[in-house]
Parts: structure tokens; sequence; C-alpha cells
């Protein structure tokens, strides 16, 4: 169990959470992770909708990486042939889920996502790579937008 405190009202309750999902065994919490759900949590007592934030690992060793929401300095025995990834709060975590489940390149899509919020001047929120139409989804304020790839911003996205 995991002390929670309401960033809104204060409230205090305890919850039950996973902190560590394993890709292809912890399906419900991919799944919550891809719709960017996983974190969020309604306070009972106002009501209010808001990100949890606790220690949580996710480890994929098919696609080898591991993305770590912690703040401790030093995690033991990680694999060495497997990128990872420290995230600074859960929105961080769930980018680089959604890049790495698609096999994108990491630096590249925080190069694109630090284009979009200067561009739109909001958080841009990545959805998903679209091979098909060779673009990008993105969320700003609620809208959808595509953003068309050129065959070497492609290339370099899928190296």
């Amino acid at each position: 169990m995991i002390e929670m405190t309401c960033p809104h009202c204060g409230h205090v309750f305890h919850i039950k959470r996973d902190t560590l999902a394993i890709a292809k065994i912890s399906e419900n919490i991919e799944k919550r992770l891809q719709d960017g759900t996983y974190f969020y949590h309604q306070c009972n007592h106002c009501h209010h909708l808001f990100y949890m934030i606790y220690p949580f690992l996710f480890r994929d060793p098919k696609r080898k990486f591991i993305l770590i929401l912690s703040d401790k300095k030093e995690i033991d025995n990680l694999p060495d042939d497997e990128l990872v990834v420290r995230c600074k709060d859960p929105e961080q975590l769930v980018f680089c889920y959604r890049v790495l489940h698609q096999q994108l390149n990491l630096k590249k899509m925080v190069h694109f996502k630090r284009q979009w919020e200067k561009k739109w001047t909001n958080k841009a929120q990545f959805d998903r790579y679209d091979p098909l139409h060779h673009c990008l989804w993105i969320k700003v304020k609620e809208e959808y937008k595509a953003m068309i790839l050129t065959k070497e911003e492609e290339k370099e996205l899928r190296s």
C-alpha cells in the first residue's frame, strides 16, 4: 500500500498499486500506459483527477528498455544490454513508453516534442506514429494534429 495525498484538497489515503510491470505479463498496465491513464487517480474526497507519483519500473525485455520513475539515485542489478531511462514524472514515463514501445528513436522524439511545444506554446502530447500515412499524431489542447514526416525524418525516427 502506498500513501498518497491529494494535491487539491490534502486528503491522505492508501492505495494498492503495482511498482513493477513487465511487457506481455502486465498487459492491463501496458494498455493504461498507452492511453495515458495508468498514473491517474480521482480523489474520493474532492473528486479531482490527478497524477499519482510513486516508484515504478517498467521493463520490456524484447524491445530492450527499462523505464524508471524513482527518486533513488542508484538501482542495482539492471541489465547492461537494455536502455535504461529515468523519468522525472508520470507524463515523461508515458511519453517514453509510447516512443520506445513503437521502437522509435527517443532522442529524435524528444527533439520533435521540443519543437511542437515551441510552435504551439502548449504541452504537446505524443500519441502515436502512423507508418501508413508517414506521420506522428500529437495532441495539443485536446485536439489531434498530424506531423507529416519527410523520408529523412522517418528514417531517423526508425533508427
